[in-house]
């Protein structure tokens, strides 16, 4: 009796030493999953819509893109500033918290001028909460913007939504390479060139250095699916 009430209590304290070992591993992993990561890239303030501009952090930025980041925050009014801190993002409204990042980044990259057309392609723009790790999502916000290129070939605006176009490209193109879809990603490749070539050579000084901020990222979306 007494031996085996000794072999269940060092049973019991093997137990217990485990289920610490696992609580404190599982504290350690949800502190460090849910404290901030890094800066954002400025690409990615820009074109993805959910981290604001106040978390551009220029203090750590890489020095070929710190110039560019420079620029555009000195081309960041205080009313669009002040605009894209004042929406509180919860579940509910992503998209209208996207829809809000998208008008003013084109106004910031355009002017005030062309309010109109950044107010016409944000509110039409099939824009959703999360693409959930398929590429329907990016890929028809891709397919929208060519044919709005299509419909207005002299919008003012076009050298921007070439840009926006190839972010979704490549977000296509990761979430094909992480399903595997072999023959959606040379396609997606292709049309992801084209549209950053054009960006590339945009005469707004801005374009270009957020297409090139954006070439320089391992990723837009899903990391570890390399590049088109």
């Amino acid at each position: 009796m007494k031996s085996s009430l000794k072999i269940n209590k060092k049973k019991w304290t093997l137990i217990g030493f485990l289920l610490c070992v696992i609580f404190s591993a599982y504290g350690w992993f949800y502190t460090a999953s849910t404290e901030p990561t890094t800066s954002p890239s400025l690409s990615e303030v820009v074109l993805f819509g959910i981290r604001p501009v106040k978390e551009l952090d220029i203090s750590h930025y890489r020095k070929d893109g710190l110039q560019c980041v420079k620029t555009y925050l000195d081309a960041v009014s205080p009313e669009s500033y002040i605009k894209l801190q004042n929406i509180p993002l919860n579940p509910d409204n992503v998209v209208d918290v996207r829809r809000t990042n998208l008008e003013e980044q084109i106004v910031i990259l355009f002017g005030e001028n062309i309010r109109k057309e950044a107010q016409a392609f944000s509110s039409a723009v099939p824009l959703m909460a999360e693409w959930e790790g398929i590429n329907e999502g990016p890929v028809d916000e891709a397919n929208f913007t060519e044919q709005w290129l299509i419909r207005y070939p002299d919008t003012p605006i076009a050298s921007f939504l070439y840009l926006f176009m190839a972010h979704r490209l490549r977000a296509g193109y990761e979430t094909a390479r992480a399903g595997h879809e072999k023959g959606l990603r040379p396609i997606l490749a292709g049309r992801y060139k084209e549209a950053i070539d054009k960006a590339l050579s945009s005469d707004n000084p801005l374009i270009p250095c957020i297409a090139k901020d954006m070439e320089a990222q391992s990723h837009v979306y899903l990391y570890g699916q390399g590049r088109p």
